[in-house]
């Protein structure tokens, strides 16, 4: 592995393992770049800043979920696929607690449109257009590939967002109730 690729890796990782014991929000750019063993500075030639640093470690998570979802995927049709598809992924978050909060954090439209246009992404990018191309038959209009991107968007909005809600201790249904609501709004969306 080549030296960037070691001094990214260990700057990840030291932010994942510091989100993981500090939190989020009161991990700084110095409580990571401590816990590499890298310079401060160091910091600033991968990542802007903390925040281009949470979306790294989000386009990462998703690519890893995607691929390994599309794996469980079940089905003799594209909606029951898909379906099998986002319940994987629901059952994956609700593992991984801070995975679904920096999740819930930063994938946003504008993520998304990063994603699209900046040849750094080139991985989420491909992994994006994987996706549509694996559930492309669900679209019953002809739409242009931004505008099916946008609503599998939502649909990962209405995912995460639920999953997100289902683990506050005021939570009025349990994940296992929501589960069917989730599946059938779904199935609307692409009908």
């Amino acid at each position: 592995m080549e030296k960037k690729k070691i001094n990214e890796k260990a700057i990840v990782d030291a932010a994942l393992n510091s989100f993981s014991e500090k939190g989020i929000d009161k991990t700084s750019i110095r409580d990571i770049m401590e816990r590499s063993g890298l310079g401060l500075g160091t910091f600033y030639l991968y990542f802007n800043d903390k925040k281009s640093l949470e979306e790294k470690i989000v386009l990462d998570i998703l690519t890893n979920l995607i691929y390994q979802a599309e794996v469980q995927c079940v089905g003799d049709n594209a909606s029951d696929r898909y379906i099998s598809f986002v319940r994987y992924i629901i059952d994956e978050l609700l593992k991984r607690p801070l995975d679904l909060d920096l999740i819930s954090r930063n994938a946003n439209w504008a993520l998304y449109a990063k994603v699209e246009n900046d040849h750094r992404f080139e991985e989420a990018d491909n992994t994006l257009k994987f996706i549509l191309s694996r559930f492309d038959s669900l679209f019953n209009v002809k739409l242009s590939e931004s505008e099916k991107l946008f609503i599998i968007s939502i649909t990962f909005n209405i995912v995460i967002s639920t999953c997100k809600y289902s683990l506050n201790d005021d939570c009025v249904l349990t994940i296992d109730e929501m589960k069917p609501i989730i599946y059938k709004i779904l199935e609307k969306i692409f009908r």
